[in-house]
């Protein structure tokens, strides 16, 4: 199975997030819960980490895996632009499990989704992301901890039983306090659109932006 890392979700301690930022910055893919449900990750510049992440998934790689970011300086490597509706977003919103879609920068040359035009990403609202992202010192492809079309994990025990040692690690962290994904709002478009509703409801996000599809 396997290896289990048992971190405290509240009080991240540093010995055991500097393991599983070790296994990522050697090319790992691990387990860990976020605020809302546990994900696997690996490095958003690993394209073989994350074409193995499409495979443990049985995920069509024409559908984007979501990005998670520590702050505003892992964000600005991978978007062309910050616009101002997406700013008003992150402000309300961030850390937590709002999804904002950018356009891509072009200045990314070694990134797994050099083909794409967008991105997804999200700042977490979760210590054990946060303390993780930080000590790696780049962004994580973020997706639910489960095969595609089977239901999301809420806990180490569900991810272990789906993926037993195809993993590299598990963060275990208890129990995720929130069973529903990230709501995914697309700012490219205008009006935005919403992709996908999850934690936060289209009224909440309308109190922010007045136009949303």
């Amino acid at each position: 199975m396997s290896k289990k890392i048992k971190i405290d979700p509240q009080n991240p301690q540093s010995d055991r997030i500097r393991k599983a930022a070790e296994i990522l910055q050697a090319g790992g893919i691990i387990g860990y819960p976020t605020e809302t449900v546990y994900g696997i990750g690996c490095s958003v510049f690993d394209s073989e980490a994350v074409n193995k992440i499409y495979k443990l998934k049985n995920r069509d790689k024409s559908k984007a895996l979501i990005v998670i970011a520590a702050d505003l300086i892992q964000i600005s490597d991978l978007v062309e632009t910050i616009p101002e509706s997406a700013e008003r977003l992150m402000e309300s919103f961030w850390p937590g499990p709002l999804t904002i879609v950018f356009k891509v920068s072009s200045r990314l040359k070694e990134f797994a989704f050099r083909k794409s035009k967008t991105i997804a990403i999200r700042i977490p609202d979760s210590p054990i992301c946060l303390t993780l992202l930080k000590v790696c010192g780049f962004p994580l492809v973020s997706t639910s901890a489960n095969r595609s079309s089977e239901p999301d994990s809420t806990t180490a025990e569900q991810v272990e039983k789906i993926f037993g040692n195809e993993l590299d690690a598990i963060i275990d962290g208890g129990p995720t306090p929130c069973t529903k994904p990230s709501t995914v709002i697309d700012i490219t478009k205008n009006p935005a659109r919403i992709v996908r509703v999850g934690a936060f409801s289209i009224l909440e996000l309308n109190t922010v932006l007045d136009t949303i599809v």
